[in-house]
């Protein structure tokens, strides 16, 4: 019985990075530049923090056994969850399996951006967004029951340290 719970446990992660992964890379255009219309802010190499809040779990950190390829911020229930840079809302999905409710905006330079476990999401699929604009609100998630913020960055549909470009 125990091996059983495992393997539904596994299918269940591999199912869910599937469908993240999927959902990334169907959406990402690698060739943008600019995104029409919309300007970009000055710096545009840089991202700002989605929340203020103390870092849970580091990019390739484990969270429930799995390797993260994004962030988790602890914040508090409710909490504004913010873009982290101008974009284009391209997904938004409410009911994502071990995400939650997630959306994923793109960014000029070929960046994407994803926002999971939130308790609300506060725009809709094709709208711009500014950085530091208010686009979800912080969920409580995991048996813990600690409010927390998933974010991840992709450049070129694939994910990378945000600490990297966080200011």
């Amino acid at each position: 019985m125990n091996f059983v719970k495992h393997f539904f446990y596994i299918f269940l992660m591999f199912g869910t990075f599937f469908l993240t992964s999927c959902a990334s890379q169907r959406y990402h255009r690698a060739s943008v530049e600019a995104l029409p219309g919309f300007p970009t802010t000055a710096g545009s190499g840089v991202f700002s923090w989605p929340l203020n809040g103390r870092l849970i779990v580091p990019f390739g950190g484990k969270e429930g056994g799995v390797s993260s390829k994004g962030i988790v911020v602890e914040g508090s229930e409710g909490q504004s969850v913010c873009a982290s840079r101008d974009g284009q809302v391209v997904y938004v999905d409410e009911t994502l399996r071990g995400y939650g409710r997630t959306l994923i905006l793109e960014h000029s330079g070929g960046f994407s951006t994803v926002y999971a476990r939130n308790a609300e999401i506060l725009v809709a699929s094709g709208q711009w967004v500014r950085q530091g604009q208010a686009i979800a609100r912080v969920g409580r998630a995991g048996k813990d029951g600690v409010s927390r913020a998933y974010f991840e960055l992709r450049r070129s549909a694939r994910p990378e340290d945000p600490l990297r470009y966080l200011k």
